[in-house]
């Protein structure tokens, strides 16, 4: 009885960790709600991406904070949606290509920065492609910057929930503080990411 007690107790602690995540927890969104892409990203849809937001999200002329706070207001939910597979689905036609690794090519490195991203939402438990993805975006990131950087190490401080606490803080605080990075991120969404990111400081 006391081995099963000390198991359940594993398991939640574990699943509160998910839930409670550099993805799942760091609303950025919300500094960009007063743009119409994010507006339509707030409403219920039930399964289906509408094809404005996809077509918003594959423009590589749409502001990338933008395109990533699409994203992060469709988010984790539990209606079906999968804004990897849809976004992914939707970049394989516009380009003509039958796969992800032919995407990757295509992509300039904003649009695959939030390609990444829309991959890591999607399934958050296993963020490994999602993390190649965006370090893919980070080599093309040519005109540098701070949002495809940004993006890529919160997807690495995801992943490192689950191996070492101790680098969630420093891979985003990187990026923060490197100087060579072009901001193209509003200061709002920057300070809601790390309201939540610096509770690993410590760590």
């Amino acid at each position: 009885m006391k081995r099963l007690f000390s198991i359940i107790s594993v398991l939640v602690m574990w699943t509160a960790c998910w839930a409670d995540s550099p993805l799942t927890s760091t609303h950025f969104a919300d500094a960009y709600l007063d743009h119409e892409m994010v507006q339509m990203a707030n409403m219920e849809m039930q399964g289906n991406i509408p094809t404005t937001l996809l077509n918003f999200l594959a423009d590589k002329q749409a502001p990338i904070d933008v395109r990533l706070a699409v994203v992060n207001k469709i988010g984790w939910n539990f209606d079906g949606t999968s804004v990897g597979a849809q976004l992914g689905e939707y970049l394989m036609g516009r380009y003509r290509v039958k796969n992800e690794a032919k995407l990757v090519k295509k992509l300039d490195a904003k649009t695959l920065a939030v390609y990444a991203y829309a991959v890591a939402m999607s399934d958050y438990f296993n963020v490994k492609n999602a993390q190649e993805l965006g370090h893919k975006a980070v080599k093309k990131n040519k005109d540098k910057s701070f949002s495809v950087n940004l993006i890529a190490a919160l997807i690495d401080a995801q992943d490192y929930l689950d191996s070492d606490w101790s680098m969630i803080y420093k891979v985003v605080s990187d990026v923060l503080h490197d100087g060579s990075l072009r901001l193209d991120m509003r200061q709002e969404a920057i300070d809601n990411i790390m309201d939540y990111i610096g509770l690993y400081q410590g760590e």
